[in-house]
């Protein structure tokens, strides 16, 4: 059988294929690839950051010591005065230097093949990595669907290239990516960004339950959230709304703990006097009991009942479990003539 023909990388412009010793690269605190997460991090709390959730490093550790670091992926990195800041790639120069802190683990083979990695070097510091030339690279190659960044990065490094732009349409063409698909990000990390005294005790890690939520336009409308079509700003949202948006996503006692819960928030949400009731303290199936008129939702659960008395009589149950399904109606009985 032929030998594979080897894939080598695609140099971007202004940049330089190479390796580099593995000293001499550095993780940078304010990469926003890493969510802002990193900020007043030395760099081995960042390595110890990177290995845990949402980045989970060491899942890389096997592939790495199986294949070696693979010549067509190579770290981006920054050029600094001799050493090398990362811009994408964190995950397996983490997952690299926890291979190389135990070296009674692995081969020498294994070791000595990971002293110096690939890399793709923007000259110039690459402007802590926020040139043209690093943004388009990373941009066009990377952004969407890249396993590597969480989604509040996907947030940050979208909403920080349409800054340097200042042209929305131009940074999705760039990108090849819809309006949809960018306001997926941007709407709620610009949101997160002006309310900042709400948000201060929610996790990037459920950054995408928030985003996913406002795919719910009754969401949207509960909060009163108004957004520039043009360049996708914030223009109003109201703070108490919110905030109650917060507490049911987040809060001790939260009422969505699983984003397939969300179409039955907005159902909630989209009912002033189920909404009401949410915020009082119901749970999310007590509050959709008021989504409908009285007289509606009664008539509901009679056809629900209906269907739970067809299903007992289909299983024939036998006297012992007859007499106590008949004390159950009896007892739900009294209590509705009271």
């Amino acid at each position: 059988m032929a030998d594979a023909p080897q894939r080598f990388p695609r140099e971007a412009a202004g940049a330089t294929y190479g390796r580099a010793k593995i000293e001499t690269l550095r993780f940078d605190p304010e990469n926003p690839r890493l969510g802002g997460a990193a900020r007043g991090k030395n760099h081995d709390e960042i390595r110890k950051y990177l290995e845990g959730e949402p980045h989970y490093a060491l899942e890389l550790v096997g592939s790495i010591v199986e294949n070696g670091f693979l010549p067509y992926e190579p770290l981006i990195v920054r050029e600094e005065n001799g050493e090398y800041f990362v811009i994408e790639g964190n995950r397996r120069l983490a997952a690299v230097l926890s291979i190389l802190s135990q070296p009674e683990k692995y081969s020498p083979e294994t070791i000595r093949g990971l002293k110096e990695i690939p890399v793709l070097v923007f000259p110039d510091g690459g402007q802590r990595g926020e040139s043209e030339e690093v943004l388009r690279y990373l941009g066009v190659k990377h952004l969407f669907g890249f396993r590597d960044w969480p989604p509040v990065s996907k947030a940050m490094f979208l909403d920080k290239r349409v800054g340097s732009k200042k042209d929305l349409s131009q940074v999705l063409r760039e990108l090849n990516i819809t309006r949809q698909e960018a306001a997926r990000y941007l709407i709620p990390y610009r949101l997160t960004k002006a309310a900042k005294d709400i948000f201060r005790k929610v996790n990037n890690e459920d950054f995408w339950s928030l985003a996913e939520s406002f795919g719910r336009r009754k969401i949207k409308i509960y909060i009163q959230l108004d957004v520039d079509n043009r360049t996708m700003r914030i223009k109003y949202f109201d703070p108490t709304k919110l905030r109650y948006l917060t507490q049911f996503l987040y809060g001790k006692k939260r009422r969505v703990t699983d984003t397939r819960q969300l179409s039955a928030l907005s159902r909630v949400l989209g009912s002033p006097e189920a909404a009401k009731k949410l915020e009082r303290g119901a749970t999310l199936d007590e509050a959709s009991l008021y989504i409908e008129s009285k007289q509606e939702t009664l008539a509901q659960l009679l056809r629900q009942l209906e269907k739970i008395f067809d299903k007992i009589r289909v299983l024939s149950p036998g006297r012992e479990d007859a007499a106590k399904i008949a004390n159950v109606t009896e007892e739900f009985s009294r209590k509705l003539r009271k």
